[in-house]
């Protein structure tokens, strides 16, 4: 068994959305694969560090706006907070697959 590092998916701007943005509400089996590891320890220790470094990088955005003109950066640290380890055989990942 294998563990996925998860964060809500993050959308590019585009159409009506001149940012990029989150779902952060979206259900566990809709999140995106920020990493896979062999261990759920490597999965924690990686989680981690994108949660502590998110802090840091909404504070970048905010400071330098015109380093961040799309919002990924905001966009991505702003999901990295709710980022969670869940094992790749976890059932909540294969419910309303066809949705």
């Amino acid at each position: 068994m294998g563990w996925y590092l998860l964060i809500p998916p993050v959308f590019s701007a585009m159409g009506d959305h001149p940012r990029a943005f989150n779902d952060l509400s979206a259900p566990i089996n809709k999140w995106d694969i920020q990493g896979s590891f062999d261990s759920e320890a490597n999965c924690e220790k990686e989680k981690q560090r994108i949660r502590t470094e998110a802090p840091r990088r909404l504070n970048f955005a905010r400071e330098h706006p015109d380093q961040d003109q799309n919002g990924n950066i905001a966009a991505v640290a702003e999901a990295w907070q709710l980022s969670e380890c869940v094992a790749t055989d976890d059932p909540r990942l294969k419910q309303n697959q066809a949705n």
